[in-house]
C-alpha cells in the first residue's frame, strides 16, 4: 500500500497536469502508417544459454528480402513487451503507447510509425534506410522465457547472446548495431561489456545508447545518498508489473524485493549494486551516446559517465536540452544515428569520418539555443573551473577572509546566494558545490540532528530578476538550469573516480553527525550547458527540501530536523565550483 501511495504522491501533478490539459485524450505525438514494404515478422523465437527462448519481431523489407538480400540489422531490447503497438491494437484506443497520454512532449510532438512500441526505434524510418530492425523482449518479460530481473550485467550477457543468434541468420549480413531510449540505452551498455571478449570478431559494431544511467544505485535509487521513492513506484505499477513472465514472487526470489524496495534490503553500494552498474573499462565498441541536460532527474549523469569511462576509441556525445522522445525522434537525431549506422555497419563514407567527438547545445532558456557546435572532448578542454565563494553578500570570487555562518530552520527555510555577472558567460559542464555543514536543534536543550539531507539548485536569474526557466525531466518546463543532493552521512568520496570537479559518493559507509561537527560536504550538480548574458544573475540555492519538483521524482527529506547551519568564510572554503568556458559561437563542423 505504501508503495502505491508513494506512487500517487509523485506523480500526482503529472497526472492532474494530464487530465486538466486533456493530453489523455490528446496524446502528444504523431503517429504515421508505416510504408507497405515493410514485412512484419512477429514472435521470432531467440535460444539462448540455459535453454532459455526469448521472443523478438522482426521488421525487414519485402522487397529486399524477396531478392534474398541480407541487411544489417538495427536493434532494441527491453521489458515494456514489443507488442504493445498501435498497429495490433494493444495500446489505449489503438493510439500511441500510453505514455504519450500523461507525459508531456517539451520542445515539440514525437512523430513515429504505428510499428513503434515504447522508446523504440521506428520499425519504418530503419527498413526505408537499408535495415532490418529486430525489437527483442529480453527475459521473463511478455512472451520470452527466462527469468525478470532488473538492469544487470546478466541481462547483458543474455542480450548479447540474442544479437550473437540474430547476427547468424540468413536474414542478417552479420553486423548489428543497437539504438533506443532509457531502459533500452541501459541494455546497450550492458550488452556491449559483454561483447568485449570477443573483440573484433564481435557481430556487434556500434551502440547509440540515448539517454540511460548506468549506475542504478548512484544515478536513481540513492543519488547523493537521498533515497528517491517516487520514480521506481511509478515506472514498476505504470510500465513494468504487467509484463512480467514470472510471478511477482519469483521477481522478489531473484532481486530480493521490488525494485522501489530495493533500497531497504540493500542501503548501501555492494555487490548487489555493482553488478547492475556498468562496467565501462572493458566497452571498447563505437558509440554514440545522448546526453541530455534536461533528464537530471534520471539519465544525465550516467551519460556522461559512458561518454567520459567507456574505453572506446570512437565515441561521441550529442547533448540537447528538449525531451528526449522529441529529440529521438526528430529528424535531425534519426539522420545522425542512420549516418551512424551506415559508418559502422555499412562501412559508408560520411560525417563520422572525422566529425568532432561532442555536439554541444548551449541554451539562453527553455526555448532559445544559444550556440550549437561540435567540441573536441568533454569536460570542454578550453574549460576554466572557476570557484565562487560563498559570502554575507552572495558568491564572490576571492575567499572571505572572516568566517561566518548563514542558519535556516528545516521546517521552513533555505539559504540562496547570488552571482551578477559583469559580462557574457557559458557555463559548460559539471558544477560542484562544497559545504562546510553543522545540525543544530531547532530549541535549546533538544538534542541535535546526526543527519541531514540538502536538496541544491542552481537558478537563473534575468537582468531584472526574474527566473529563467529551462526544460526539464518528464517534459516539465520549469526546470532550474541543475540541481543535487547529498546526505551529510553519506559524503565519503569514492576517491578513484572522484574528480576536482565531480565528486563521487562511495555510498558504502556512514559518517553520523556530533553534536557541534561541522564537515566539509561535496555535492555533484548534473552536467548543464547556459549562456549568461551580462547582467543576468546565478542564484545558489541550498534547500531542505525540493523546492523545484520534477514529478514523477520524489526525494525522501523526512530525516531533516531542527536547524541547518552553513559556514563560510576564513577556514571554511565553502564554494560553487563552476565551468567557465571562452565566450564563442559558429560550429566546428
Amino acid at each position: 500500500m505504501r508503495d502505491i501511495l508513494d506512487t500517487v504522491r509523485a506523480a500526482w501533478p503529472m497526472l492532474w497536469r494530464a487530465v486538466a490539459s486533456a493530453q489523455l485524450f490528446r496524446p502528444q505525438c504523431k503517429l504515421t502508417v508505416a510504408d507497405p514494404d515493410v514485412l512484419c515478422d512477429y514472435d521470432l523465437e531467440v535460444p539462448i544459454d540455459g535453454g532459455v527462448v526469448l521472443t523478438t519481431n522482426v521488421f525487414r523489407s519485402r522487397a529486399r528480402s524477396g531478392s534474398g538480400k541480407a541487411d544489417p540489422v538495427v536493434m532494441c531490447a527491453h521489458p515494456y513487451d514489443n507488442h504493445l503497438t498501435p498497429a495490433l491494437g494493444k495500446t489505449p484506443l489503438s493510439g500511441p503507447p500510453q505514455q504519450y497520454r500523461l507525459i508531456p512532449q517539451a520542445g515539440g510532438m514525437p512523430e513515429f510509425s504505428a510499428l513503434t512500441s515504447w522508446e523504440a526505434p521506428d520499425p519504418d524510418f530503419w527498413v526505408r534506410a537499408g535495415y532490418t530492425l529486430v525489437n527483442l523482449n529480453l527475459p521473463g518479460y511478455a512472451n520470452s522465457g527466462g527469468e525478470a530481473g532488473l538492469v544487470s550485467r546478466q541481462q547483458g550477457r543474455d542480450y548479447y547472446a540474442a544479437i550473437k543468434w540474430v547476427s547468424a541468420q540468413d536474414w542478417c549480413d552479420g553486423h548489428v548495431g543497437l539504438t533506443g531510449v532509457s531502459y533500452l540505452a541501459i541494455s546497450q551498455y550492458h550488452a556491449a561489456a559483454a561483447a568485449a571478449d570477443d573483440g573484433e570478431d564481435s557481430p556487434l559494431k556500434c551502440i547509440s545508447p540515448w539517454e540511460g544511467f548506468s549506475d542504478l544505485y548512484r544515478d536513481v535509487v540513492c543519488r547523493g545518498g537521498v533515497e528517491d521513492v517516487g520514480f521506481l513506484n511509478f515506472w514498476w505499477h505504470t510500465e513494468v508489473k504487467e509484463t512480467l513472465n514470472n510471478a511477482r514472487e519469483a521477481f522478489i526470489e531473484r532481486e530480493g524485493a521490488l525494485p522501489q524496495e530495493l533500497l531497504g534490503v540493500y542501503p548501501f553500494f555492494d555487490d548487489y549494486w555493482n553488478e547492475k552498474a556498468v562496467d565501462f573499462e572493458v566497452i571498447r565498441t563505437p558509440m554514440l551516446v545522448c546526453g541530455s541536460f534536461s533528464d537530471h532527474e534520471l539519465h544525465t549523469p550516467g551519460s556522461f559517465r559512458a561518454f567520459e569511462r567507456a574505453r572506446s576509441q570512437r565515441k561521441w556525445l550529442y547533448t540537447h536540452r528538449r525531451g528526449k522522445w522529441t529529440a529521438f525522434y526528430s529528424d535531425e537525431v534519426k539522420e545522425l544515428v542512420r549516418d551512424f549506422m551506415d559508418h559502422f555497419l555499412k562501412g559508408a563514407s560520411n560525417r563520422f569520418n572525422g566529425l568532432s567527438p561532442v555536439r554541444l547545445e548551449v541554451r539562453s532558456n527553455g526555448g532559445e539555443i544559444w550556440d550549437e557546435r561540435w567540441e573536441r572532448d568533454c569536460p570542454l578542454p578550453s574549460t576554466h573551473y572557476q570557484p565562487l565563494y560563498l559570502s554575507n553578500t552572495g558568491l564572490v570570487t576571492e575567499l572571505p577572509e572572516e568566517a561566518s555562518e548563514l542558519s535556516y530552520r528545516v521546517s521552513d527555510g533555505l539559504a540562496t546566494f547570488d552571482f551578477r555577472f559583469e559580462h557574457d558567460t557559458e557555463l559548460s559542464g559539471h558544477m560542484k558545490l562544497r559545504i562546510w555543514i553543522e545540525a543544530r536543534p531547532e530549541r535549546s536543550g533538544e538534542a541535535p540532528p546526526d543527519d541531514m539531507v540538502l536538496c541544491v539548485f542552481i537558478d537563473k536569474r534575468d537582468s531584472v530578476g526574474r527566473s529563467v526557466r529551462f526544460n526539464g525531466s518528464v517534459g516539465i518546463s520549469d526546470d532550474v538550469v541543475t540541481r543535487g543532493y547529498v546526505r551529510v552521512s553519506r559524503r565519503e568520496l569514492d576517491e578513484e573516480r572522484s574528480a576536482d570537479w565531480l565528486p563521487v559518493p562511495l555510498g558504502s559507509t556512514e559518517h553520523k553527525l556530533r553534536a557541534g561537527q561541522v564537515v566539509p560536504v561535496d555535492v555533484a550538480l548534473c552536467p548543464s550547458s547556459t549562456f549568461f548574458a551580462a547582467g543576468e544573475t546565478l542564484r545558489l540555492i541550498v534547500s531542505p527540501t525540493e523546492i523545484v519538483r520534477a514529478p514523477i521524482f520524489r526525494k525522501d527529506t523526512s530525516l531533516n530536523t531542527g536547524t541547518h547551519v552553513l559556514h563560510f568564510g576564513g577556514g571554511y572554503d565553502s564554494h560553487l565550483l563552476v565551468p567557465s568556458v571562452p565566450v564563442t559561437s559558429g560550429s566546428e563542423n
